[in-house]
């Protein structure tokens, strides 16, 4: 089972400007609705977190960057603020069943000192990691009924030359996302190749932000570093590729949500979504 997960969350989020000067896109504000129809409001970054805790993983790394000061202090208990409320108050209720989960989790901080790519992110994590089978999620986005795929992802075995697993959804216009190309058979979809927001992209499948990953990832992260601004989580992976790794990867359905709030349009489209 695994037990740790890394959540990269050091953008600056330039597409959310003038908001995210001051706000990381992180801690944009989603809308929920309960089972008794009543409207909630919490960061993103909360509600990726909150998600992975009921299911079972105790162990979270955020890599966090300049002006993200903010998380850290959303994620750190504060029994003083619960003063300012009743005790049957829904907000402090919220708050307090916040905590109890924070005190039951390990939360490691690392600051990535410059944004040079979602794949530097990463290759923050690997003291974290050790030699431990981990998940990776982007920290603005979100797989709101996605828990059976996610519970497939935790229980996959990766042994030998298994070096990840991927999430991929078909897409309209897969030029903004990493691309996937696969050979699927009857049991098993393997990853052939993959390339980050292609031109001309080679299928439709883009790749989720939401990974599993073995050790292994952090060798090829660093040989393709040399020479490069910024770092991309996608080119790590074609390099295992290349290496003869075998990466699997699990084809989400068509009516299956991916929330991504990376954009303005994005973030607009997703802000409303109900029973989250």
């Amino acid at each position: 089972m695994i037990k740790k997960i890394v959540i990269p969350a050091a953008g600056l989020g330039t597409r959310l400007l003038p908001t995210t000067k001051e706000i990381p896109k992180e801690m944009m504000p989603l809308f929920l609705q309960d089972k008794q129809g009543g409207i909630s409001v919490k960061p993103l970054i909360q509600i990726i977190y909150e998600k992975f805790f009921c299911l079972g993983l105790r162990e979270y790394c955020m890599i966090v960057g300049r002006q993200k000061r903010i998380i850290e202090d959303h994620f750190t208990s504060d029994q003083g603020f619960l003063k300012n409320f009743q005790k049957n108050s829904k907000y402090r209720v919220d708050l307090e069943k916040f905590y109890t989960m924070l005190n039951k989790t390990k939360l490691f901080w690392i600051n990535q000192q410059n944004p040079h790519g979602f794949g530097d992110a990463v290759m923050y994590a690997e003291s974290f990691v050790g030699n431990d089978d981990f998940l990776v999620i982007a920290g603005d986005t979100l797989l709101p009924k996605g828990d059976k795929i996610i519970k497939k992802l935790l229980n996959e075995k990766l042994s030998g030359k298994n070096d990840a697993t991927l999430i991929l959804k078909e897409v309209p216009d897969p030029r903004r996302f990493g691309v996937a190309v696969i050979d699927q058979t009857k049991n098993k979809v393997i990853v052939k190749n993959v390339e980050e927001k292609p031109k001309n992209p080679k299928s439709n499948l883009s790749i989720v932000a939401l990974y599993r990953f073995r050790p292994s990832i952090f060798d090829a992260l660093k040989e393709i570093t040399d020479g490069k601004k910024e770092v991309q989580l996608t080119d790590g992976i074609q390099k295992l590729i290349e290496w003869g790794g075998k990466i699997n990867a699990i084809v989400m359905d068509k009516n299956d949500v991916v929330i991504d709030i990376g954009t303005a349009e994005s973030y607009l489209e997703n802000i409303s979504n109900q029973n989250l």
